[in-house]
């Protein structure tokens, strides 16, 4: 079995919930990077439910699960199975979270990202960094193949022909029962006990990286 051929509607059912959840929670990561002008693609999108509560003039998804895929058209997003179907040049922002770390050639990705991105347009990448007591799991359901450090995942994009702006930790980890707070409390104070818990987790850690396409490539 292939990583792509993994990710099949018995996955999706299990992610689902998460990511409808995730498609509001989820907005904190990408939107200071966000305008209303913005041709945006995601990599990785699952569901669409990020991408559908994104403000931006266009958007396309990518995703390799089928079974997401139909239900992110369901939102009315255009979706394709890979960025090898988008124009070069058509994108002024590539987001994507928590997806580089399934991909079997993460710099055939990152380069395929330079190729569709416009001259100055940006990517924004957020991807988990596991910690490296975390031990093997045959039954593991997500099947991370790659954990992201700051330097890698920098260097990563660097070497792909990346400007690379700003790569460190993201703090923000859902507390338990995230559900019920934002009911009772609000986003707000989701997001202020995220960052909390973000300080105090110790099996992994969330990495973004923010970085240009040169204006010259």
């Amino acid at each position: 079995m292939t990583a792509e051929q993994h990710y099949d509607s018995d996955y999706f059912d299990w992610q689902k919930n998460i990511g409808a959840f995730g498609g509001v929670a989820n907005l904190i990561k990408f939107e200071p990077f966000l305008t209303p002008d913005d041709r945006v693609v995601d990599f990785g999108c699952g569901g669409g439910f990020l991408l559908a509560n994104m403000n931006c003039q266009e958007k396309v998804g990518v995703e390799v699960n089928p079974t997401a895929r139909q239900a992110a058209e369901g939102h009315g997003l255009k979706v394709v199975a890979s960025l090898a179907e988008i124009s070069d040049g058509w994108a002024s922002l590539i987001v994507s979270n928590h997806a580089l770390e399934h991909v079997e050639h993460p710099f055939a990705v990152a380069s395929e990202m330079l190729r569709v991105l416009e001259p100055g347009g940006r990517v924004v990448i957020v991807v988990p960094c596991d910690h490296y007591r975390v031990d093997f799991d045959p039954s593991d359901i997500n099947q991370h193949l790659y954990s992201w450090s700051p330097m890698n995942l920098g260097n990563l994009f660097k070497h792909a022909g990346f400007e690379v702006e700003q790569c460190g930790l993201f703090i923000h980890t859902w507390p338990r029962r995230y559900e019920q707070i934002v009911k009772r409390f609000g986003w707000r104070v989701f997001h202020a006990l995220a960052r909390l818990q973000g300080r105090v987790e110790t099996r992994w850690k969330q990495v973004r990286l923010v970085a240009r396409k040169p204006p010259a490539v």
